[in-house]
């Protein structure tokens, strides 16, 4: 096997470990530094937002489905909607088409400088259907205070409003078990 297919081949084997868990319908989440928890009483909606192949969507009709699912987490995790001066911003984000992302093209050569050449590999990865991503920024910060990110949990579109509210209660209910404690 040549010097090429053999990196190539190495390539394509350790991307493969890196995405496994992408694949997985599991729950990843992430505390901001310095987020303080036993702070936030009040949080205010940024428009809900769906990623389709046409692009992005604020008023898909999942929308509403996903902010009441939200909100009744938020509340028993005794957090009020106020209309302004919040402590968090609540971001959401859906996928309901897979769609690849390029991430980076490495280019055969030693000169950094060179233009043209040959692709050696590329990475990528795809926004995988069904993915609900929270986002709850810190009004104070503008940083974010927790995200989390469900992966597989809607049905394929056509999206049929009673079944994807019963996948979104079960994927916001997952993810709001890992809402950090105050």
């Amino acid at each position: 096997m040549n010097t090429h297919r053999r990196t190539l081949c190495a390539t394509l084997v350790i991307l493969s470990m890196l995405l496994l868990p992408v694949f997985a319908a599991k729950v990843k989440s992430q505390v901001g530094k310095d987020a303080n928890f036993a702070a936030y009483k009040t949080y205010q909606w940024l428009p809900p937002k769906a990623m389709t192949k046409q692009g992005v969507v604020e008023d898909h009709p999942i929308n509403p489905i996903i902010k009441e699912v939200v909100t009744k987490q938020l509340a028993a995790k005794g957090l009020t909607e106020v209309a302004q001066g919040a402590d968090l911003q609540v971001q959401t984000f859906v996928f309901t088409e897979p769609s690849p992302q390029l991430e980076a093209v490495f280019m055969a050569g030693s000169d950094p400088y060179m233009m043209y050449g040959t692709p050696v590999a590329t990475m990528g990865r795809y926004n995988h259907e069904g993915s609900l991503l929270i986002n709850m920024i810190d009004t104070k910060t503008n940083k974010s205070a927790w995200s989390a990110m469900v992966t597989k949990s809607l049905p394929k579109p056509p999206l049929k409003p009673d079944e994807a509210r019963a996948k979104l209660e079960q994927a916001a209910n997952d993810i709001f078990k890992q809402y950090p404690k105050k």
